[in-house]
């Protein structure tokens, strides 16, 4: 009675690890190994386990442990050539694979079915190499659905193995109908090829003939999840916590799913859950930074998403995890390190030029909030009149000029940014160009300024606010004596422009007389007297109450 009840235990453990119930059959065989501390098969099955947690190190002492108990039992050679294998160790492999088959018993198939396991499911599968252990197997024992399931599995190891594995492990059910991990495998197979339809039932057979088969309820979960039946699925998943004793592995994957139907709020709290047991899934600070983000938690959303880009190789980072990173910065007000996250992110696809806008569009506002303070000190410095208060008037002066420095050096960097997305950009933008020199132009590089709103009269001919820029530029600071004529060609452009346009004409009034009055003194200078009162009494048409242009025209005899 006693080795029936510690055979079904090892049983059971087994169960567990073709259930992927990893930590539950570790649980099952330390507790087998408490009663008999040399009981071989315990000891090996539990090395397999942390050999398929590829922690290498502690399943080799217990497969050396083995053969020092019992050095004819094949398990321990078997089960070091396992961990050889993950080492890329060929030659060692090969020896302990050799000895264990020189203690095997010749009709015993499970030491050619057991290096066939290390070839499919260690680190670097091994097609190969695990069909010739498994046709060996065959030789031994020729209607063995076990053997068929596992040449599934390894076919099912190649991206092109996939008709090959379903052959298998509908041989297996045709051998023995009522094996649930042949039909688990039939839909677990069908349902990662995305061919729900027929996965579906072989997975509801698998829980028809074993409803505690634990792997069948997360597959069925997301079988339903992507058939948008999210009810069914978290049904599925909440069938699969309770089975799992809330198991490690079932709540890491519990977590991922609902991370993926974008349930954030619950899976905060599935992760956190699991990070309270288990801090090395890395990946899950990941997806709670997405997650807090995505309820609007952005300061909380930090931490999670900087330790996992910190702590992941460069080539591993993906757009959205900086993109997502500088997102919170600038949501919480860290402008500054915001914008150098997004530049990273560019970095990381340069075909998200918008990026480059977004940007520009920060550093611009940042010149504008500059300009505001200087336009204000510009402002209280008007108002003070009195001559005893000039000392504080040169002060408030002086402090508005090195705020205007400061705007002016922020101006430039934006249209620096404006620029650089611009060469990046297959169609440039008529826009950019006009903020590029509206930057300029209040950062008073009015050269520069003219070169942008002349881009943009290029690119959009009629786009009146284009040559208004130009037309002030010209008349008021490159050409304010009217004789070099740089505002002629503009002033001439804009107006026939708005003589097709008598309403935006009528609101580009100031302008259209500025026009008016510098082409009238810039042909005057050219002692062309006709003209340049030809274009005064145009001005006076404008607004005949101008006593500039009234006094001018008196004064000329032509």
């Amino acid at each position: 009675m006693i080795s029936f009840a510690n055979g079904q235990t090892l049983q059971e453990g087994q169960k567990k690890i073709e259930m992927k119930q990893l930590e539950g059959a570790k649980k099952t065989f330390k507790a087998l190994l408490d009663k008999d501390a040399n009981n071989v098969e315990a000891l090996f099955y539990l090395g397999k386990v942390y050999w398929l947690q590829q922690k290498n190190d502690s399943a080799m002492v217990l497969f050396q442990k083995i053969t020092s108990i019992n050095p004819e039992s094949p398990l321990g050679y078997v089960g070091q050539g396992y961990v050889y294998l993950n080492q890329k160790n060929d030659k060692d492999n090969v020896m302990v694979n050799k000895k264990a088959l020189s203690y095997s018993k010749p009709k015993d198939p499970s030491t050619y079915m057991n290096i066939a396991e290390g070839y499919i499911y260690g680190a670097f599968p091994n097609l190969e190499k695990a069909l010739e252990n498994l046709e060996k197997a065959k030789e031994i024992s020729k209607n063995n659905p076990k053997i068929f399931i596992l040449t599934g599995d390894a076919y099912a190891t190649k991206f092109d193995g996939k008709g090959n594995a379903m052959t298998n492990y509908e041989s297996a059910t045709d051998m023995d109908k009522n094996n649930v991990q042949a039909w688990f495998k039939i839909g677990e197979l069908d349902a990662h090829s995305k061919n729900y339809k027929d996965a579906e039932p072989a997975l509801k057979k698998a829980r028809e003939l074993d409803s505690l088969y634990v792997p069948v309820y997360p597959e069925l979960a997301e079988l339903f999840f992507y058939s948008n039946r999210l009810s069914q699925a978290k049904e599925m998943y909440r069938i699969y916590l309770s089975l799992c004793d809330y198991d490690l592995d079932a709540m890491v994957r519990y977590a991922s799913f609902l991370y993926l139907s974008k349930d954030y709020e619950n899976s905060i709290k599935e992760i956190l859950k699991v990070q309270s047991k288990d801090t090395s899934y890395l990946v899950f600070n990941k997806f709670l930074g997405y997650s807090y983000y995505e309820v609007g938690k952005y300061a909380e959303g930090i931490p999670p998403l900087r330790k996992y880009i910190n702590q992941t190789p460069v080539a591993k980072i993906e757009y959205k995890d900086y993109e997502y990173y500088y997102k919170m910065l600038l949501k919480t007000g860290q402008d500054s390190l915001g914008r150098i996250w997004m530049m990273k992110a560019y970095n990381l696809d340069t075909t998200k030029t918008e990026l480059l806008g977004q940007f520009a569009e920060m550093l611009n506002k940042e010149a504008d909030a500059i300009y505001k303070s200087y336009d204000s000190l510009n402002r209280i410095a008007d108002t003070i009149t009195k001559k005893a208060d000039t000392a504080l008037k040169a002060r408030v002066l002086r402090d508005a000029a090195d705020i205007f420095k400061q705007a002016s050096n922020k101006y430039h960097e934006a249209s620096d940014a404006y620029n650089f997305k611009l060469l990046h950009s297959i169609h440039p933008q008529a826009a950019d160009y006009f903020v590029i020199g509206k930057d300029l132009y209040r950062a008073a590089d009015y050269d520069n300024a003219d070169s942008a709103f002349k881009r943009v009269t290029e690119i959009a001919p009629t786009y009146i606010p284009g040559y208004v820029y130009r037309v002030n530029i010209n008349v008021y600071y490159k050409d304010t004596l009217a004789t070099t004529g740089s505002a002629v060609a503009v002033c001439d452009t804009l107006i026939e422009r708005l003589k097709v346009d008598s309403v935006t004409a009528a609101k580009n009034k100031i302008t259209l007389m500025t026009c008016y009055k510098y082409l009238g003194t810039y042909y005057l200078k050219k002692k062309d007297c006709k003209k340049g009162k030809e274009y005064y009494l145009k001005a006076k048409e404008l607004d005949p109450s101008d006593k500039q242009v009234l006094d001018i025209l008196k004064g000329l005899n032509c």
